[in-house]
């Protein structure tokens, strides 16, 4: 099988990047894109393709417009993937989550997930939630996740948009992401001003961030520990999820 897995940044990235032998694969996207980056390896009779957006609606969009992989012979499968945070009690830290759905607030990028792909993420471990809302900024705060969680259980800024491009070719995609913060928890600095769309970390912006409020240096050391957890925990579920793809597929068949 082909299948294609995208993360936003490389941090999410890395952990599963760890564990293979992910080459760089060239990828044309003209000068607006040199930082967004495209890796290929292959496990089992799995050819693994990662595809790194960067965060957020414009970012995303654009890797996803100048990229080839539709024009190179559609993916068997997509997995939007990463981390999300939480939006209702009763998703913690480190949990993987498989959506039925995921929407944008104006509804503009609207798709649910492969239900063979959900069933098997689900029977792995994964928790099923109703609907996963992108959003166009990060979700900093406890108050904020309270107003989001009319729409749905969980949150990130990528999936909607990853999915709707992919099911509108008619290829299969499913949202697998780990979750990296709490309902009730704040986020320790405004990551919308220390981080570029690419993910990589402004330093003075964050040297500002610790400087204003140095009581959050802890709270954000922890928080750096927690999301590096939940992104192993990711990566060891995205190999056991791939190695079963072909036999679910199969079984399928066999109906």
């Amino acid at each position: 099988m082909r299948v294609l897995v995208t993360f936003a940044v490389e941090a999410e990235f890395a952990p599963w990047r760890k564990l293979h032998e992910f080459k760089k694969r060239p990828v044309d996207n003209g000068r607006t894109l040199q930082r967004v980056s495209s890796f290929k390896t292959t496990f089992g009779d799995n050819d693994i393709e990662v595809l790194l957006t960067g965060i957020g609606n414009a970012a995303c969009r654009e890797s996803l417009t100048k990229n080839s992989f539709l024009q190179d012979g559609k993916p068997d499968l997509v997995i939007s993937s990463g981390l999300a945070g939480a939006l209702k009690e009763g998703l913690r830290p480190g949990d993987l989550i498989v959506p039925l759905k995921a929407r944008t607030l104006r509804n503009d990028a609207n798709a649910e997930s492969d239900l063979v792909s959900r069933e098997r993420a689900i029977q792995q471990g994964a928790l099923a939630i109703g609907t996963l809302i992108t959003v166009d900024r990060i979700v900093a705060t406890a108050e904020e996740k309270a107003r989001l969680a009319f729409f749905g259980e969980a949150v990130d800024m990528e999936s909607a948009i990853i999915m709707s491009h992919f099911a509108a070719a008619a290829v299969p995609v499913v949202t697998i992401r780990a979750v990296s913060d709490a309902a009730d928890e704040d986020l320790p600095i405004d990551f919308d001003r220390c981080l570029t769309p690419q993910g990589a970390i402004k330093p003075m912006s964050l040297m500002n961030a610790i400087v204003r409020r140095p009581s959050k240096l802890p709270n954000l050391v922890r928080f750096g520990r927690q999301s590096n957890q939940a992104a192993q925990r990711l990566a060891s579920f995205l190999d056991d999820f791939i190695a079963a793809l072909p036999v679910a597929q199969e079984k399928v068949a066999t109906v």
